[in-house]
């Protein structure tokens, strides 16, 4: 029997054993997801991390941050908690009138 392959996604995390967990539901305004983005480059680099949705019961609902080393994802574990970024608001609903489909089903009325 031929033993499968290893996906991308398996090999990633095998470079990266180690998570900071971030508790969040709603999603992030875009300064926020920068800023995120820039805290955990800054932390490991821009090929040291990943960051992708928890999916085992433990973790839904949070954002698993991957890192290559103990140290990096307990800097990136104790940045979250200060800044509070877990609490901070959802980006505001996009409120202006829905628009509307013409009916191609009626006849012309000219």
């Amino acid at each position: 029997m031929a033993r499968r392959s290893l996906n991308s996604h398996q090999v990633r995390l095998r470079e990266l054993p180690h998570a900071a967990r971030l508790h969040r539901v709603d999603p992030f305004r875009t300064a926020d997801r920068a800023e995120l983005e820039a805290t955990a480059e800054r932390i490991a680099g821009p090929r040291g991390w990943c960051s992708f949705a928890g999916w085992k019961p433990a973790d839904v609902d949070h954002i698993l941050i991957r890192f290559e080393t103990q140290a990096e994802a307990a800097a990136m574990q104790r940045w979250i908690v200060a800044s509070g970024i877990e609490t901070r608001p959802p980006p505001e609903r996009f409120a202006i009138p829905q628009l509307t489909v013409a009916d191609y089903n009626r006849p012309n009325q000219e």
